[in-house]
């Protein structure tokens, strides 16, 4: 039990670090609008694949309800404007919309053989056919094509955002003097801080479930329709968002004041998973900013004291190269180690404090 109680401790440590790298990462995608720019991306890629010119995708984006998803509508020239999420029904409208400029249905096949690129013209002609040239049916293949290319966005972002909190995770690193190896030792040989430590996780974890913070994983859920969204609950998820994505698992304050999500009417369910992602984590700047401070004023100045992270007292010059190799190494587990992100250090650290608290504990024996 004793290399459990450490373990517990180690990974108590990992999911604070992990917390301020995601939550770091919120507000890097709410500077640069991240999100938004990745939706952009797609669909360039879904509009205008074959067409330089991207005609199709101009007009997209002027159509007055594409507008009004942006968050900087009414504010043009003063910044990027994209939407961070459109769901597929709205794709859809806006699309037939761009596609007809103002027609008749009954000249939807010619319209859409008007069209500029290539490759949408296949696409959307295939849907027509598939569907009988019924246009209820038509507008669910879109809304299908739409789920599935947006699935793949999704995994995109995945590892875009990955790629950038490892790096965060060796700054965190690095600033924090966060060496795992290190943390390692100095828990299996100091029992009276390894017993606070643990305390305080098992505090977390019991404080969490408590107040109804559901963090099984990083990744979106499977079906962007959530059978029943209420206030003060998340959909859940599954493994793993590419082990992170940018969302700050135990915040309650935002679930219990998100206003509940409509269903997106889709014939099938999809593995669809970006919207309801976005859904949770698309935060101001000033929000994230806030819980950013709160986490470095509190959590983590609670576990910096007990265990010394910092580099107060350290003197490099003084160390082997050994010693420094081994540093080296632990600042590396640590950096890999954020990388996957809160949700899964925080489901792990619920699974190893229910088995410890089978057990008895080692400093209580």
């Amino acid at each position: 039990m004793q290399i459990l109680t450490v373990v517990i401790g180690i990974i108590f440590v990992l999911l604070l670090l992990s917390l301020l790298a995601t939550t770091m990462m919120e507000l890097l995608s709410s500077m640069f609008s991240l999100r938004g720019r990745n939706l952009t991306k797609a669909l360039r890629n879904m509009l205008a694949r074959s067409d330089p010119h991207e005609i199709l995708v101009d007009e997209f984006q002027r159509n007055s309800l594409y507008r009004h998803l942006t968050q900087q509508y009414g504010r043009e020239g003063k910044g990027f404007a994209a939407p961070s999420y459109m769901n597929a029904e709205t794709f859809q409208s806006i699309l037939l919309d761009v596609v007809l400029k103002g027609d008749d249905y009954a000249n939807l096949p010619t319209r859409i053989n008007a069209l500029p690129d290539a490759d949408l013209r296949n696409v959307l002609n295939q849907l027509y056919r598939e569907s009988n040239g019924q246009l209820d049916l038509f507008r669910l293949e879109i809304q299908n094509w739409y789920n599935s290319v947006m699935d793949r966005a999704g995994g995109w972002y995945k590892r875009y955002t990955q790629k950038i909190l490892l790096f965060m995770g060796l700054g965190i690193a690095l600033v924090f003097n966060a060496d795992t190896l290190a943390l390692y030792d100095r828990l299996s040989q100091d029992p009276e801080t390894l017993a606070q430590l643990v305390t305080a996780a098992e505090q977390y974890v019991v404080a969490r479930e408590r107040v109804g913070s559901p963090v099984p994983s990083t990744a979106p859920p499977p079906n962007p329709n959530p059978p029943a969204t209420t206030p003060g609950s998340t959909p859940e998820a599954g493994p793993s968002f590419g082990n992170q994505v940018p969302i700050n698992p135990f915040d309650t304050s935002r679930a219990a004041n998100a206003p509940p999500t409509g269903q997106v009417p889709t014939p099938a369910p999809t593995t669809y998973g970006y919207a309801a992602e976005e859904r949770i984590a698309d935060k101001d700047f000033r929000t994230s900013l806030e819980e950013l401070k709160g986490l470095l004023n509190n959590e983590i100045a609670d576990i910096r004291r007990p265990l010394g992270l910092g580099w107060e007292g350290v003197d490099l010059r003084a160390l082997t190269t050994y010693e420094l190799i081994s540093k080296l190494l632990g600042f590396i587990l640590t950096a890999l180690a954020v990388s996957m992100g809160a949700p899964f250090w925080f489901d792990l650290l619920k699974k190893l404090v229910n088995v410890r608290s089978t057990g008895a504990r080692p400093y209580e024996e």
